[in-house]
């Protein structure tokens, strides 16, 4: 089921030249077309389709530091601070807070990792705080169940990913940068080496700069050019329903124990406004949760989603498709290859 999109007006030809043309207009996209017009640049951006309808509005929604690569940490961090400038120039509201990223476990190999990061983390000015028994279960309160240990990022945060590439969109056109819908992308024109021109299913656009932010679709797009991107796909499902006047779906009886019903697991939140977030039980196994809580809720737990089970995959096909293929690994797999703390 698709989530309900803002719908946008927008232009419905590009125009012949630009300073830069952004591929794509999920987050990414987008977040790339609004910095750079607000640099001064006459920015096009194009969307095969509507835009944040694809991944960026179907994703956990979290803008965090936590159990980050280390490489990854100095732009998560960086991130943070451009989503609360986003929003006070635009006055728009994107649904972004810092309200706190929570991880709970019964696994003490899981939790003495997130220790083991935090103390590199620390080093590096994230506040990750390490719970104990008691404070896990605290935080924890709306799983009705007792938790070996947790970690606590107060200053990490979310965003609404059906609001947000929208939203942010909007401030792009305000700045004067021109947003296509409905308008794909098809190759690039070349000269000397150089990018001259995008191809598109509405004429070419001038350009000698390209951001390309297709997400799953960049690789069989930049295969063209001879350009490998070595991207995997991967999979989880979660699915975020609203309290009911009688408490939360698939609950029998009052009370913060979660149900299982079936073929997947309901974990109940107890934040203001929230429900209960629903995943598929998958291969892997299900050692905790993961929360995302507001400080204003009334209970130390907000929203919660179960760890899903994720494998990689490689897109393949001229469409971008992606598939299960022999070269896939488990997520524990992709996470080896991180550097060390």
């Amino acid at each position: 089921m698709s989530p309900p999109l803002l719908h946008l007006d927008t232009s419905a030809e590009p125009p012949k030249a630009a300073d830069c043309v952004v591929i794509g207009a999920g987050i990414v996209g987008v977040a790339a077309a609004y910095w750079l017009a607000r640099a001064g640049l006459h920015v096009v951006l194009l969307e095969k389709g509507r835009v944040g309808a694809e991944q960026s509005s179907r994703n956990w929604g979290w803008c965090r530091q936590q159990n980050r690569d280390a490489r990854e940490l100095p732009l998560s961090t960086r991130s943070l601070e451009l989503w609360e400038e986003i929003a006070r120039d635009t006055g728009a509201d994107a649904g972004f807070r810092r309200c706190g990223l929570l991880y709970l476990s019964n696994d003490a190999a899981e939790i003495e990792g997130w220790a083991k990061w935090g103390r590199f983390a620390r080093d590096a000015g994230v506040d990750t705080r390490m719970l104990g028994p008691a404070e896990a279960r605290e935080r924890g309160a709306a799983t009705g169940k007792a938790w070996l240990g947790g970690v606590w990022s107060p200053t990490d945060g979310i965003a609404d990913p059906v609001r947000a590439a929208p939203v942010i969109a909007e401030a792009f056109m305000r700045k004067g940068g021109v947003l296509v819908q409905s308008c794909a992308a098809r190759g690039l024109e070349l000269a000397g080496g150089k990018v001259c021109g995008v191809v598109t299913e509405r004429g070419p656009v001038r350009t000698g700069l390209v951001v390309m932010a297709g997400g799953v679709w960049s690789g069989s797009f930049l295969d063209q050019i001879g350009v490998f991107l070595p991207q995997a796909a991967v999979r989880s499902s979660i699915l975020a329903v609203k309290r009911g006047p009688w408490g939360f779906p698939m609950r029998s009886t009052p009370g913060p124990s979660p149900r299982r019903c079936g073929a997947r697991a309901a974990i109940p939140s107890r934040s203001r406004g929230a429900g209960i977030s629903i995943r598929r039980r998958g291969h892997s196994v299900m050692r905790g949760i993961f929360c995302r809580c507001s400080p204003d809720a009334g209970a130390p737990c907000g929203p919660a989603a179960l760890k899903p089970g994720r494998r990689a995959s490689r897109p393949r096909g001229a469409g971008g498709s992606t598939g299960q293929l022999p070269w896939n690994a488990p997520a524990s797999s992709i996470r080896s290859l991180r550097a060390p703390w």
